[in-house]
């Protein structure tokens, strides 16, 4: 009995533990809070990529560190970070979204088979939640690509967006609620 006993003990502590599955909600916060600690520290090398994308739209060549320098000296170091409340909106829609959707449905087909899901079936499911999530994230890339542009601009064409709120506000009053998804 002793042995028995012993043998049962050693099965039950040295057999791998339940995996315990991630309530559905995390996925969704755990997506959103990455995505956002990321847009803190690269919103400057956005600011910086984007204002490039749009002078060589405009004919002209800048390095990245030529612009970074003129964002700088004209409109200050804090400036580097014009957008960040849009971007961290983006982040908090888009990335939230795309994770979670992602998560919730592997989880939920993962559910019904016995195997792993095939990377085709991964695909598909990547596909559904990232274009779920570019429909919802759309409205916060909208604001963040006009407060990060809006320094280039002449002072008399500047939209002068204090926050992401203000900005998505004042494109639906002035441009109407369809611009968002433009």
């Amino acid at each position: 009995i002793l042995f028995c006993t012993e043998t049962i003990l050693l099965q039950i502590m040295t057999a791998p533990a339940p995996k315990k599955q991630i309530p559905a909600w995390a996925n969704f916060v755990i997506g959103g809070l990455s995505g956002m600690g990321s847009t803190c520290v690269v919103q400057p090398v956005d600011l910086v990529k984007t204002r490039m994308q749009l002078t060589a739209g405009a004919g002209t060549k800048e390095s990245a560190f030529s612009i970074a320098a003129k964002v700088i000296r004209s409109e200050g170091v804090l400036a580097m970070y014009n957008g960040l409340s849009a971007g961290l909106l983006r982040q908090a829609t888009y990335t939230t979204a795309r994770l979670g959707i992602f998560n919730a449905l592997h989880d939920y087909l993962q559910k019904t088979s016995d195997k792993p899901l095939t990377f085709s079936k991964k695909l598909v499911l990547g596909a559904v939640a990232g274009g779920v999530a570019a429909m919802i994230g759309n409205p916060a890339e909208v604001a963040l690509l006009r407060m990060m542009a809006d320094g280039r601009l002449p002072p008399e064409q500047r939209r002068n967006y204090t926050w992401v709120g203000q900005a998505l506000v004042r494109v639906v009053r002035e441009e109407g609620v369809l611009t968002l998804w433009r």
